[in-house]
C-alpha cells in the first residue's frame, strides 16, 4: 500500500507539471456541442476563490433542482419542466447555452460548466450518500439541458463524444414503418411524425436485453425517449466510476489547509429541500407524543422515543436529533421542557436537570446562545454528520444498525418477512432513502412505488403519514 501511494503521488506530481507546462488546453469542446460527458478533467490553474465561486454557483443549481422535484413530486413532469425553465434558467447559464450567440460567452460558460462539475465531484466523492445525491441531480440537469438542444446540436454532441448514432431519414423510416409501429405501440402516422434514431446495438445493450427497442442487423432503432436513456446510462457510469477513483485519491491531496475546508463547506450544502424548523399552525402536546410515535414517526424517531420511555434519558446526539424533530412537528418549548423533565427526573433530581439539560433544550428553540432558529435534521445530516456510538439510539437505522437489529425493529411493525428482506437489501445497497420510503409505503398500506417520491427528511415522513391517514390534528 505504501508503494502504491508513492506511485500515485508521483503521477499527481507529473500531471501538475504537465498542466503548468501546457499552453494549449481548452475547456471548450472541439466541436460545437453545448453538452459534455465530463470524461476529460480540466487542466488549467485556477484560483481557490474562483474554484469555490464556480462550484457554489453550480451547487445552487443542483439544490434548486432538488427543491423543484420535491415541489412537483405529486404533479406532472411537464409542470416540473416548466418550473425548471422559469426558475433554473435565470440562475444557471449552462441551461441557456443553446441560446448564447457570442463565442466569448459560450467559451466562458462551457469552461465554468466543466470546472463546476469537477469541483463538486471532489466535494461529493468521499461517501456513497454524497455521491448518490450529486449523481442524481447532475443527471437531472443533463437530461433537462439535452432536451433543450436542437437536432443539429445533438448531432454535434454525438460527434464530440463518439456516439455512433444518426437520425433515420424519412425514406428509410417509411421502409420500416410497420415494424417500428409494432415495436413501440405507435400508429404508422405517429412513427412518421416521430424522430427515430439509429445506433449500434452494443451501445444499447441494456435496452436490447429488456427487449425495449427494435433491433435489425446489429442496429437498434429508437425514439428520443430511449435515446436519452442510453446517454444518461453512460453518463451515470462515467461519473460514478470517476468519483470512486476520486475517493481513493482524496487521501493524497496535500491541500489540507486550503482546499479540503472548501470541499467540506460545499459538501454540507448538499441537502436543499424544505427546512423544518416550525409548524404551519399545528401543535402537539407532550401527552400526544406516544400516539404520534406509533402512527406517524419514522423508524429513526420512534427508536429515540422508545429509548427515552424505557431508559428515561437521551445522550446529546439523540437529544438534538429527536428534540429538533419534536420542535418541528409543533411541540412548544414549554411542552418540550416538561416532556424531557418528566422523563429525566425519573433518574436525576429536578435541579440537576435544569443545570445540565434545560439550557440545551432552550438553545434548540433559539432562546439561548446565538438564539438561532435551528431546523430539524434532514436524512443526509443524520447519516453524514450525526454518527452514533455503539450504545446510542440516534442515527439512521438503515445506515447504522446491524442487520439483525434492523430486522428486529422492522419485525416489531408487523411486516411480512419478504418485505423486511427487501428493505434490508436496499439498506445493504446504501439506498437508505429508498428503504425508508418502502417502509413508509408498507406501513401505511400503500403499494411499493405508489408514493412516487423519495423520503429525504424525517419530518417529511411525518407529514406524509398524517396526510395519508387523513389526520389534521392529533387525537382527532
Amino acid at each position: 500500500m505504501q508503494f502504491d501511494n508513492r506511485s500515485r503521488r508521483s503521477k499527481i506530481l507529473r500531471d501538475v507539471n504537465e498542466i503548468k507546462a501546457s499552453n494549449s488546453y481548452t475547456f471548450t469542446s472541439v466541436g460545437e456541442s453545448n453538452l459534455c460527458m465530463y470524461e476529460l478533467a480540466p487542466k488549467e490553474e485556477i484560483t481557490l476563490h474562483d474554484f469555490e465561486d464556480i462550484a457554489s454557483h453550480r451547487l445552487k443549481a443542483l439544490r434548486k433542482i432538488e427543491e423543484l422535484k420535491l415541489r412537483h413530486e405529486k404533479g406532472t413532469y411537464d409542470d416540473f419542466l416548466a418550473s425548471m425553465t422559469k426558475e433554473l434558467n435565470p440562475m444557471f447559464e449552462p441551461c441557456i447555452l443553446h441560446k448564447t450567440t457570442k463565442d466569448e460567452d459560450r467559451n466562458r460558460i462551457r469552461r465554468n460548466d466543466v470546472i463546476g462539475h469537477f469541483a463538486l465531484r471532489l466535494a461529493f466523492c468521499r461517501s456513497s450518500e454524497d455521491t448518490k445525491w450529486f449523481v442524481t441531480h447532475e443527471i437531472e440537469l443533463f437530461r433537462y439541458r439535452f432536451q433543450n438542444e436542437t437536432k443539429s446540436a445533438i448531432m454535434n454532441f454525438f460527434k464530440d463524444n463518439m456516439f455512433d448514432a444518426e437520425m433515420v431519414s424519412q425514406s428509410e423510416k417509411e421502409m420500416k414503418v410497420e415494424e417500428l409501429a409494432a415495436s413501440y405501440g405507435l400508429s404508422p402516422d405517429q412513427v412518421r411524425s416521430t424522430d427515430i434514431w439509429e445506433m449500434d446495438a452494443l451501445d444499447a445493450v441494456e435496452l436490447v436485453r429488456k427487449r425495449k427497442v427494435f433491433l435489425r442487423m446489429g442496429k437498434v432503432y429508437l425514439p428520443y425517449t430511449s435515446l436519452i436513456t442510453i446517454i444518461v446510462q453512460r453518463l451515470r457510469s462515467i461519473i460514478n466510476g470517476a468519483m470512486a477513483r476520486g475517493n481513493r485519491y482524496m487521501g493524497l491531496i496535500e491541500e489540507h489547509d486550503r482546499l479540503l475546508p472548501r470541499l467540506e463547506r460545499l459538501c454540507k450544502g448538499g441537502y436543499g429541500g424544505k427546512e423544518y424548523s416550525a409548524t404551519d399552525g399545528h401543535t402537539i402536546s407532550r401527552h400526544q407524543i406516544d400516539s404520534a410515535s406509533s402512527k406517524f414517526f419514522p423508524l429513526c424517531m420512534s427508536s429515540c422515543h422508545s429509548h427515552i420511555r424505557k431508559n428515561h434519558h437521551l445522550k446529546h446526539g439523540a437529544r438534538r436529533q429527536y428534540g429538533l424533530f419534536l420542535k418541528a412537528i409543533g411541540l412548544s418549548l414549554e411542552e418540550a421542557l416538561a416532556f424531557f423533565r418528566e422523563e429525566f427526573t425519573q433518574r436525576i433530581d429536578s435541579d440537576k436537570f435544569d443545570k445540565q439539560y434545560g439550557y440545551n433544550i432552550r438553545h434548540m428553540y433559539g432562546k439561548e446562545g446565538k438564539r438561532q432558529d435551528y431546523p430539524a435534521f434532514s436524512c443526509a445530516s443524520i447519516i453524514l454528520n450525526n454518527t452514533p456510538a455503539h450504545d446510542d439510539c440516534h442515527g439512521c437505522p438503515y445506515k447504522h444498525l446491524a442487520e439483525d437489529d434492523l430486522k428486529s425493529r422492522l419485525s416489531g411493525s408487523k411486516m411480512k418477512n419478504e418485505n423486511i428482506a427487501e428493505i434490508i437489501t436496499l439498506s445493504k445497497m446504501n439506498q437508505f432513502d429508498k428503504a425508508c420510503t418502502l417502509q413508509w409505503e408498507l406501513r401505511h398500506g400503500q403499494e411499493p412505488g405508489s408514493l412516487q417520491s423519495t423520503i429525504v427528511h424525517p419530518n417529511q415522513y411525518y407529514e406524509l403519514a398524517k396526510e395519508v391517514i387523513g389526520v389534521v390534528k392529533l387525537g382527532v
